[in-house]
């Protein structure tokens, strides 16, 4: 579930009176999509996914020009401007809600490197461009918007991106979707029936499919995968399923099809920005991975591999030209100038990973050097290998392999390059920590060490509200000055889902959950850069 989103709605009859209608050409704009901020965009994250499987990272390993298409509320391009002070970040979304949000936030936070613009995909597309970007992040955009826009979006592409340039996009794609496509048709029927605010028809909505399920619906007997879907959708944010549910346009890319289009754009598929899903061993059933090895046609094998864990949602990695593998002496080359560094403390680390088809269980004895050598440093990928207790010829591979599942569990980051300045992190990340004294909650941070966000939690932030005002010196005092934030919220702790209502009691409650931040997350954030 994506973390909250602090915005308001029309009312109901600009959905159907014409004027959202006419602009927002059959795109939820009468309710903002989640302000959230996801890794996977970050410039750092994508030249890691090249490079674990021997791909360059192109323009993505120093990038100069950054441009998101469909920004949503802007959090993320925001903190990856403040996490990245030298890079220039551009974003374009036709809500000018949206785009208000995020100059607000740019502004919050003094960011000189970043602009938005209200504009469509297809009025940029006429504008032109000369080869000037370096990476390019598309999120989820391709499968909410009409042919036309995505043809624009194509069109961006092809005139804006620059050679090695590297582009991020992310989709809702088939075979997965297949059984769950009803649920889609049936809330868009529902849209279509009931002429009132966007969350107001996703509450219908899922009342509606839930009757049926109760009711023992053939449709839900025949198909699991949709009942278990439902369960899921009605714990998130009406905000978010109004956006992933309710478009007019919402297309299921098959990669092929994917593919095919962005070559127009000429770019080539790279790997996936999920990082487990680049290694058979982790993303084939076992007996499929000979048939998936065998084919020599980079399409054909992400297709097989799609139909083999029945993928509904592709994170991937395309570059302008070439993307054939490095030579082994360039790879490790390019190893050696990364460094890596802890998110967490080292006693907290789980070595459970949540991967493609299961969950995995690291080694410890594998891991366990690993981490030894980043508590309190960051450390080289040679300081590492050096570490590792391998001695087997592929032990590189295996260091590779470790490395990339605790980055993808976001226990370790990658950092690449030497930071920039930090106070615009710093004041990002002041400005995140003021919003949650006055109720806008964003749960995401700037490092401008590993020039990537770090995924926090309210304890967090009432943590760090209390050392901006000089209250944590322990858990319990900071405990105090949270208490006291959070009531004057209207709010009260809760535990287990239940109200504390005696302060008495709820003061060694947030001290318990408190006291991890202070003792062991501060002094990490402060080696990253972010506090």
């Amino acid at each position: 579930m994506r973390a909250p989103t602090f915005v308001s709605s029309v009312g109901a009859e600009s959905v159907y009176g014409g004027s959202v209608m006419e602009w927002s050409g059959g795109y939820v704009a009468d309710i903002g999509y989640t302000a959230d901020f996801y890794r996977e965009t970050a410039p750092s994250h994508l030249a890691f996914a090249a490079l674990s499987v021997g791909r360059s990272p192109g323009r993505a390993f120093q990038p100069r020009r950054y441009l998101e298409l469909g920004f949503g509320q802007g959090f993320g391009l925001a903190l990856l401007a403040a996490a990245n002070p030298d890079v220039e970040f551009e974003g374009y979304d036709f809500n000018p809600e949206h785009v208000a949000h995020a100059r607000r936030l740019i502004h919050g936070a003094g960011l000189a490197n970043a602009s938005v613009s209200e504009i469509s995909f297809e009025e940029a597309a006429a504008r032109g461009g000369d080869n000037d970007l370096d990476v390019v992040a598309l999120h989820g955009i391709l499968s909410w918007v009409g042919q036309t826009a995505q043809e624009a979006i194509v069109e961006v592409l092809r005139q804006r991106v620059q050679p090695e340039g590297i582009v991020y996009a992310s989709y809702n794609c088939m075979p997965g979707w297949a059984p769950l496509l009803p649920i889609r048709q049936f809330m868009l029927q529902v849209k279509h029936s009931h002429a009132t605010s966007s969350d107001r028809q996703v509450a219908l909505a899922l009342d509606l499919l839930g009757k049926l399920k109760d009711a023992h619906a053939h449709y839900f007997a025949a198909n699991p995968a949709a009942e278990q879907q439902l369960d899921r959708m009605r714990q998130q944010d009406r905000a978010y399923l109004a956006h992933e549910f309710l478009h007019e346009h919402w297309d299921l890319f098959p990669f092929a099809d994917l593919a095919a289009r962005l070559a127009a754009a000429k770019l080539n598929y790279v790997a996936s920005a999920t990082l487990p899903e680049n290694f058979d061993h982790y993303a084939v059933p076992q007996a499929l991975a000979p048939l998936v090895a065998e084919s020599g046609d980079p399409i054909m094998r992400e297709t097989l591999r799609d139909y083999a864990s029945n993928k509904r949602f592709r994170r991937d990695v395309f570059a302008r030209g070439s993307t054939a593998p490095m030579t082994a002496a360039e790879h490790r080359r390019m190893l050696s100038g990364l460094r890596f560094a802890l998110a967490v403390p080292r006693d907290k680390v789980v070595l459970a990973f949540d991967g493609p088809l299961m969950k995995m269980t690291g080694r410890a004895n594998l891991y366990g050097p690993i981490l030894d050598a980043l508590v309190g440093r960051i450390a080289e990928f040679d300081e590492l290998a050096a570490a590792f207790p391998l001695t087997a010829e592929n032990r590189l591979a295996m260091l590779l392999d470790c490395l990339c599942l605790l980055v993808h569990s976001g226990q370790v980051l990658p950092i690449i390059g030497a930071a920039g300045d930090p106070e615009p992190a710093k004041r990002f990340n002041r400005m995140v920590v003021e919003h949650s004294r006055e109720g806008r909650f964003y749960f995401c941070l700037a490092s401008p060490v590993a020039r990537t966000g770090i995924r926090v939690g309210e304890f967090a932030l009432w943590a760090l509200a209390a050392d901006l005002d000089g209250a944590a010196d322990n858990a319990e005092t900071a405990a105090r000055h949270a208490l006291a934030g959070i009531k004057s919220l209207g709010r009260r702790p809760a535990r287990d889902g239940k109200l504390i209502q005696d302060d008495e009691e709820a003061v060694p409650f947030i001290a318990d959950n408190i006291a991890p931040v202070i003792d062991g997350l501060m002094p990490i954030w402060r080696q990253l850069g972010v506090w």
